[in-house]
């Protein structure tokens, strides 16, 4: 299948669509067994229903109707296709915009609010087989991608877990989903085969993703609870946050929480808030006509020099190429 056939045939309606766009209900086309309530009242997708082929299922996410809370059997990568697409993880809202990524674990709790026409978000449902063999011959590293899933192939798993891969411009980690979508759509001869071949690969590319280009729950250990909730709050705040402000809202020493992002993600604060900047510096760059001196202003930067050498190199150009390298 050729990318521009697989493009209509995602973007196109499907029975299930057809109905929620018009009643706005959400309408399920399963009877229900593939629900399991537990003790928390949030009902978990067994396997069953979705693996009739392998280890490894693709399913596009049904627009146009909410997906109501509910936990998996089995790990979810969703990939953003086109559009964007809002989500509540764990009572956290998050949003996933083009070529970005969010990695479930079996018990991260999550719904998704309706999407639009434009909308198109990709399920990439992964059981444990999928990953056990290559995860003992290959995962020895202390990343987060490696603890993630090592945690989650084990019976010790912390609840609710999760990672957001700001990926939107790795054009590698793009073309490996789409050839998984084309393996999975096209079902040419073995092409189950290339799919659960294609899974380590992916899983390879998501661990040279950089700590700063990850949003995540991170691991509950003792006095780090609350790191989740710094770094969404430095998410929000990166124009005039300081280390001070953000310690003492959590209630920790700067030097101690200073630590804590280091240990979390590989990053001192400085180099995060810079992160958060400079990819909002690039959203603007994408999406607005504003001139480059007030984009750098609405980031926090004072000096247009500054901003001018820091963006160009984390994106290895100037803004008003990178501008141009967009349209």
């Amino acid at each position: 299948m050729d990318e521009r056939r697989l493009d209509e045939l995602l973007r196109g309606y499907d029975e299930v669509e057809r109905i929620q766009r018009s009643t706005g209900r959400h309408f399920s086309e399963l009877d229900g067994s593939e629900l399991r309530m537990e003790t928390d009242g949030v009902p978990r997708m067994v396997s069953a229903p979705f693996f009739a082929g392998g280890s490894v299922s693709i399913y596009k996410h049904h627009r146009f109707a909410e997906m109501a809370p509910h936990k998996h059997e089995f790990l979810e990568l969703n990939y953003m296709y086109a559009g964007s697409c809002r989500q509540h993880v764990a009572g956290r809202p998050l949003t996933l915009r083009a070529g970005e990524l969010c990695l479930l674990g079996r018990d991260a709790t999550h719904r998704i609010d309706e999407l639009g026409d434009e909308d198109i978000l990709i399920n990439i449902l992964i059981q444990k087989e999928a990953l056990s063999a290559f995860y003992g011959q290959r995962l020895r590293g202390g990343g987060l991608v490696e603890r993630f899933i090592g945690r989650e192939l084990s019976d010790n798993r912390t609840h609710e877990r999760f990672i957001v891969f700001r990926t939107a411009e790795r054009d590698r980690l793009r073309a490996l989903v789409l050839n998984m979508l084309r393996e999975y759509y096209g079902r040419d001869e073995y092409a189950l085969d290339m799919l659960h071949h294609y899974v380590p690969l992916l899983f390879l590319e998501l661990m040279r993703v950089r700590g700063e280009d990850m949003q995540y729950d991170p691991e509950q250990t003792p006095g780090d609870g609350e790191i989740a909730g710094a770094l969404s709050y430095l998410s929000e705040h990166y124009r005039d946050c300081t280390l001070g402000e953000l310690a003492a809202r959590y209630g920790y020493s700067p030097d101690y929480l200073g630590r804590l992002l280091k240990r979390h993600t590989g990053c001192t604060f400085g180099e995060l808030a810079q992160t958060y900047r400079l990819n909002r510096a690039a959203e603007l760059l994408r999406t607005t006509a504003l001139d480059a001196a007030e984009i750098a202003r609405q980031c926090g930067y004072e000096s247009h020099g500054f901003f001018y050498r820091k963006f160009k190199s984390r994106f290895g150009m100037t803004p008003s190429a990178y501008r141009r390298a967009q349209t």
